[in-house]
Formats: C-alpha cells, structure tokens, sequence
C-alpha cells in the first residue's frame, strides 16, 4: 500500500505505538497501488512494545492471507526474546513469518498463514 485511498476495507492498526499493514484481505482480493521508485509511501510508526505488538496480531482477522508487522530495533535485543514472544503469538493464530526488511530504526517483518493439514 503506498497511498492512503488503497487503506479503505482493510483490517489492520495504524497507531502511535505500531504499524500493521495487511497486503491480502481474508476475502482474496489482492489490493493495487501506484508504485514509486524506490519508495515506500504508507506511513508506519513501529511498535515499540512487545504488548502492542501481540496486540495489533491478536485484532487481526484469522481468516487474513498475509500482513505486515513493523518493529522497532529496541525490541530487537541480542537473544531474541522479544521477537520471540511476538512471533509466537502470529504462530498460535495460524501465522509463520517469511521474511523481514531492516529499515531506519525498525524492522519490517511480513508473516503467511500455514498451511492447514
């Protein structure tokens, strides 16, 4: 999503304590936008708590595809425990993550729902 017009319909947060931006709504329908080179439009403020974080994927609608988590680095400590917590709380409600971006100050972690067996 890079323009604000292409949120409408869309389950997620956007607050001051984190950003959630969800790329596949539960019904299918793939949402378009106009890409600039190199830029990355949609304006997200990173959690910065582990409890604001598990709380943005808690509200979220298990029926979604795939969704976007922006965390701050200061949640990234030298263990991982705090990047654990938040990963297995998507985990228990049917999410893996796939992959991650590091941006200025927060990473950009994108998650998929499993596969059912």
């Amino acid at each position: 999503m890079n323009d604000a017009s292409g949120m409408k319909g869309m389950k997620g947060l956007n607050g001051q304590d984190g950003g959630t931006r969800v790329s596949f709504p539960s019904d299918g329908a793939r949402k378009t936008s106009l890409r600039v080179h190199g830029a990355d439009l949609t304006p997200m403020h990173p959690f910065s708590s582990v409890e604001g974080a598990i709380a943005a994927i808690d509200a979220l609608d298990r029926g979604l595809r795939e969704f976007e988590l922006s965390v701050s680095d200061n949640l990234q400590d030298y263990l991982g425990v705090q990047m654990a917590q938040i990963t297995d709380r998507a985990l228990a409600r049917g999410w893996e993550p796939i992959s991650f971006m590091q941006k200025n100050g927060f990473r950009r972690y994108r998650f998929k729902a499993m596969r059912r067996a």
